[in-house]
């Protein structure tokens, strides 16, 4: 995935080489590693649905295909953590080996890492570096997720197995009391497992400028991204596509529980399969948080183009979505976590046989249930479904259901959890936000 990152590569690696030289080891927090192991069985079913090109057919000789199986699985993973009080990173690896208990028995492994970064440049000035690899099929990469971080979106057919990659950079700035800007450059690629050379890259930046006020923030956003893209029939060629945005944005704190966030504005899109530049499209957003005690949930609305890697493909893109945490018993560590949500992508331009496998509509679900059976184990249980339906290009709905239940033993180093990384939350009011605990005593330059 070098690819994804050459034309930042060196301008990322001074910020890190920045961010580097701030860290001094009088003051280093202690560093904590944690070691996980988990054994899990769980039971997969795919069903797939059978196009009807013969409308007079009968639909008693059509039949559905249906993939079952149950398996067992193995995850031992092993995390980092340590830094400064003006740094804070961490990293992590995971690998997790299946083992079908249907038929021949296959094995399969999946493999993921990622690290993180945050740094307080200065007293008004933080940074955060992000990267994470992962590598495996629909029901890892479904299952691996956080239960309350689920998406819905269109896969690639056969539920092929994947290798995806992103890294991303951030830094806000306050340039005043109440004034704000923040840069971030996102990079994402994915491609089969078996052939690299066939993979799907995108690269986005945006720039932001926020005045906060005593319970409301407004701003301004500027956001332009492209991708190089393969549709899945090997008979169309690779394009191009480049998308460019600009939105107002809101955000009010109703209540110490409630906090909305709205964006308005246009986008134009281009993409590089013969057809002209696309008309000003309008692009929004809307969501709104809750968090009492315990309890933590979101609803998102989008509306605008998006890219998927899977498929290769540029859409127009409607997303509504629900989320929520609900810790029961702290001491216990017995936790509900759950999301669900809807998409519908229609084609743009004249684009359509490009794209067809982007198009149609997608719902999601996921449940997850964790709680401590001794001061080192934790039980889980996990229920995923992702349906996608009416596509184009003739492609059959699939419907997938994930079930993973088992146990967890972990130990670290320390008794004392590790530092939570800082960030700066979305609250107006900054409560949600996870700062450095010493940024004051950092002096302005």
């Amino acid at each position: 995935m070098r690819v994804i990152v050459v034309h930042r590569g060196r301008w990322v690696a001074g910020i890190v080489l920045a961010i580097a030289a701030m860290v001094r080891p009088a003051v280093a927090q202690r560093t904590v590693y944690q070691f996980e192991g988990s054994a899990n069985v769980g039971y997969t079913q795919t069903t797939r649905g059978t196009v009807q090109l013969d409308p007079n057919a009968d639909r008693r000789d059509v039949q559905d295909s249906s993939d079952d199986n149950f398996f067992t699985e193995i995850r031992p993973g092993i995390s980092v953590q340590t830094g400064s009080p003006r740094v804070t990173w961490r990293a992590g690896y995971l690998f997790s080996g299946n083992t079908s208990l249907n038929g021949e028995r296959t094995t399969t492994y999946s493999n993921q890492g990622n690290a993180s970064l945050a740094a307080a440049l200065t007293k008004f000035t933080t940074a955060t570096l992000t990267a994470s690899v992962s590598q495996g099929g629909t029901s890892f990469l479904l299952a691996q997720r956080p239960a309350d971080a689920g998406q819905p979106e269109l896969r690639a057919p056969d539920s092929q197995e994947l290798v995806s990659a992103s890294i991303a950079e951030s830094i806000a700035w306050e340039a005043a009391k109440h004034l704000t800007i923040q840069q971030s450059l996102i990079a994402n690629g994915s491609a089969p497992q078996d052939d690299l050379h066939e993979r799907n890259t995108a690269l986005t930046a945006t720039l932001s400028l926020d005045r906060a006020y005593q319970r409301d923030t407004l701003g301004i956003e500027a956001r332009a991204s492209m991708s190089w893209l393969r549709p899945l029939r090997e008979d169309l060629r690779p394009y191009r596509s480049q998308t460019s945005a600009l939105l107002a944005r809101w955000s009010r704190d109703f209540s110490p529980s409630w906090n909305g966030l709205a964006t308005a504005g246009v986008e134009q899109v281009y993409t590089g399969t013969g057809s002209e530049p696309l008309a000003f499209l309008p692009t929004g957003s809307a969501s709104v948080r809750y968090t009492l005690y315990n309890t933590a949930v979101a609803v998102d609305f989008n509306h605008g183009t998006a890219t998927n890697l899977q498929v290769g493909s540029v859409s127009l893109t409607d997303r509504v979505t629900a989320r929520g945490i609900v810790t029961l018993d702290p001491r216990e560590s017995r936790v509900i976590a759950f999301s669900a949500g809807f998409l519908h992508n229609e084609p743009l331009g004249e684009v359509d046989t490009l794209v067809s496998a982007g198009t149609g509509n997608a719902v999601q679900g996921d449940a997850g249930f964790t709680t401590a059976l001794s001061r080192y184990i934790l039980f889980s249980a996990r229920y995923s479904i992702a349906y996608q339906f009416d596509q184009g290009g003739n492609l059959a709905p699939t419907l997938a259901h994930i079930f993973l239940m088992g146990v967890t033993a972990s130990y670290k180093n320390t008794e004392q959890p590790p530092r939570p990384l800082p960030t700066r939350g979305r609250r107006v009011d900054g409560a949600d936000a996870e700062g450095f605990p010493v940024v004051d005593s950092i002096p302005s330059p």
